[in-house]
């Protein structure tokens, strides 16, 4: 287990432990939530055994899972999956008293230990108490109490990318043709028709952007060349400005008129400078059949 990165996350309820699994899934963990204290060994060991190509876990644990066994058996388990990997980590959220009153009065939810303690306040102080020791070993504490979802997704991302070595943004090249519209996932969309068309030229019209043949017909245009290094100079101005804006996923999307030849040369090239500025990536002709 070397090379996995496992992920605990508790507190106290109510003080987001949603929100924070919501964007640790979005940073590529596999997640579970509210998994029984007594399936934690018994998941990691399966884990360890199978085949799987996920090395991120996060398991969120709470007072549903039974407050005082799971306050009890953390620790052990973090100290044994630290005998197999060091990449373990815990995070604990909390939230002051004030803060967790209002939340569950607006929610109108019950609190986890509502049976032992039928008045809320007795309940959140309870809960503050029991779990005192594992507040004690985590190793990040993070007080939502002024925090919107907003800010604590961009404080989980930014403890997420400091402790995973391995997270980085993922960004996706696509060609498309405008005549069967631009795809909804596009986060940035370049309009491509300006350049010379290889469709009317009818020794390429059967060929399409990812053949020689188009590439150096299109690379004899001066305005192709000068274009694709603006466009190419732009993508690599943006990505880190995207990258620390807290994205995890990018969507560049290039079109011309079939998606056959001008766009998939130029998504080609524009991926390949993406994959020599270190961003991991991938690429998808839409209307290439």
């Amino acid at each position: 287990m070397k090379n996995v990165f496992i992920l605990f996350i508790t507190g106290l309820s109510g003080s987001g432990k949603t929100t924070a699994l919501k964007t640790i899934e979005d940073e590529g963990f596999f997640c579970m939530d509210n998994m029984p204290i007594g399936l934690v060994n018994k998941f990691l060991e399966l884990y360890d055994s199978a085949s799987f190509t996920i090395h991120k876990v996060c398991i969120c644990m709470d007072a549903r899972a039974g407050a005082p066994l799971l306050v009890q058996r953390v620790p052990s388990i973090i100290s044994q999956m630290r005998r197999l990997t060091e990449n373990v980590r815990l995070i604990f959220l909390e939230s002051s008293k004030e803060h967790l009153l209002n939340r569950y009065k607006e929610t109108r939810r019950r609190h986890p230990l509502s049976d032992q303690y039928p008045n809320l306040l007795d309940a959140i102080e309870a809960e503050m108490d029991l779990f005192a020791p594992l507040r004690g070993i985590a190793d990040f504490i993070v007080n939502t109490s002024q925090l919107n979802v907003h800010e604590l997704a961009a404080r989980i991302k930014e403890i997420v990318s400091t402790e995973d070595k391995s997270r980085d943004m993922y960004i996706e090249v696509s060609s498309f043709g405008f005549k069967k519209g631009i795809p909804m996932d596009s986060d940035i969309v370049m309009d491509v028709r300006f350049l010379p068309n290889p469709h009317f030229v009818d020794h390429l019209k059967g060929k399409t952007g990812s053949d020689v043949e188009v590439k150096e017909y299109l690379r004899s245009f001066e305005t192709y060349e000068r274009f694709l290094q603006k466009f190419k100079d732009l993508i690599e101005f943006i990505l880190p400005l995207c990258k620390k804006e807290g994205r995890s996923y990018l969507n560049i999307a290039i079109g011309c008129t079939g998606g056959r030849h001008r766009s998939v040369a130029i998504a080609e090239e524009v991926r390949q400078a993406i994959e020599d500025a270190g961003y991991p990536s991938r690429i998808k002709h839409r209307d290439i059949s």
